[in-house]
């Protein structure tokens, strides 16, 4: 390209630019919204109750079941959870590490009102839109009890209130509930899938692809260049991605509490999920719950790992609810299964000792824990916990030794 060439490229796009044809409304239709402390650029969507977003309707969020969803956060004040009066929310910001120099330049609020979904994503087209465009969403936040958000405890919440402190404005959102899905997710779906982005989470639950999407990192950049070239074409694949994060918050709430309803977690297709699911009820002492998915997954999965997990749960389950029968079934059936298992043996021991008064059977029980251990050792394959575990099952041997020793004693004077 000659130099001349370069000079009228630059004038046309200038005369094109001057004509407004790279506004954001060219890429975007949207309205300008003007208010007492200024104007800003807001998209409204409105999606019916029976749109489907990566297979599930948006509308079924409404018959959310609260106590699934205070069980997935391990959150009681979340068994109050109203999906009606909820706010979906995300932001797009200037940065992803926060602090006072971050702002959120797109804001997303979903919500569900005259029978549809309505998605408002507010922009500032400069700094200067900031204030407008926050005084307007208190007017939506003002109705929200309830706020639902994929990390949004860590990071959209605590920067929205800095950006509301910082134009001295009221912060509608700290008396509401807040659901944060990326602990959920995390806690049914992390053992299986390891990385639980949403995109991640999308694919691999909701079975959806994103199609004309930008990766998240770049969407800082993409709104400085913005900000310098008054080039909104960029913004379409961000307004998108901002667009399909919102909904995902709607999907994934609804098929949590779904798969959730289903009896002893047969909602769920995966052995790893359903363990999961057991864990989640243990953590939350709802032991008989444990107990009752442990058995059912127990009934059908041949994987190694997942039953030895299951079995340690149910056991532990067991010994919470003093339902010492059933506890030491389940580390005999460890033990059976699993011949290098040594917690269970341990536990077996002390079963036999302190429940059962069996001190012969605590006895043997040790006695074979420590021949397996010196077995792995001579074969040099033993690793320094277990040299430990020799030591302390010996010392278990010798005392019990000692009891049997003072008890024949004692009988032997009577």
């Amino acid at each position: 390209m000659t130099g001349a060439e370069f000079v009228r490229k630059r004038e046309i796009i200038e005369q094109r630019r001057a004509a407004g044809d790279f506004e954001i409304d060219k890429f975007v239709p949207g309205e300008v919204v003007e208010n007492e402390a200024g104007r800003f650029y807001l998209v409204r969507h409105a999606f019916p109750l029976d749109a489907r977003h990566g297979g599930v309707e948006i509308g079924s969020v409404l018959e959310s079941i609260p106590e699934h969803i205070a069980l997935t956060a391990c959150d009681t004040d979340l068994e109050e959870f109203n999906p009606g009066t909820a706010c979906f929310i995300d932001t797009e910001t200037s940065g992803l590490a926060g602090g006072t120099g971050t702002v959120a330049f797109l804001i997303g609020v979903g919500y569900f009102d005259g029978g549809a979904f309505r998605l408002e994503q507010a922009f500032m087209r400069d700094y200067d839109e900031e204030e407008a465009m926050l005084q307007y969403l208190n007017g939506i936040f003002a109705r929200c009890q309830t706020v639902v958000s994929f990390n949004g405890k860590s990071f959209d919440v605590p920067l929205l209130r800095t950006r509301y402190i910082s134009n001295r404005l009221p912060f509608r959102l700290d008396a509401a509930m807040h659901f944060d899905l990326i602990h959920a997710v995390r806690r049914i779906w992390k053992l299986r899938l390891k990385e639980c982005s949403l995109n991640n989470v999308e694919r691999a639950i909701l079975g959806l692809e994103r199609r004309g999407d930008v990766p998240s990192a770049e969407i800082p950049q993409i709104w400085f260049d913005y900000l310098r070239s008054r080039d909104a074409q960029p913004l379409k694949r961000v307004f998108y991605h901002h667009r399909m994060d919102v909904m995902s918050l709607v999907a994934l709430t609804a098929f949590l509490s779904q798969r959730m309803d289903v009896p002893c977690g047969e909602g769920f297709e995966h052995a790893e999920d359903r363990l999961s699911l057991v864990r989640l009820h243990f953590r939350r002492k709802r032991y008989e719950d444990a107990v009752a998915h442990a058995h059912k997954l127990l009934e059908a999965e041949t994987d190694d790992v997942v039953r030895h997990q299951c079995l340690e749960l149910l056991a532990y389950a067991c010994k919470r609810m003093q339902n010492w029968p059933r506890m030491a079934e389940t580390w005999e059936q460890m033990v059976r299964e699993f011949p290098s298992e040594i917690l269970g043996r341990l536990e077996l021991a002390k079963f036999y000792e302190h429940r059962m008064r069996n001190l012969p059977a605590a006895q043997k029980t040790c006695e074979e824990a420590i021949q397996y251990l010196e077995t792995r050792a001579a074969l040099e394959v033993a690793d320094e916990f277990e040299s430990l575990q020799i030591r302390a099952f010996q010392n278990r041997v010798d005392r019990l030794r000692r009891k049997l020793s003072k008890g024949a004693l004692n009988h032997n004077d009577a």
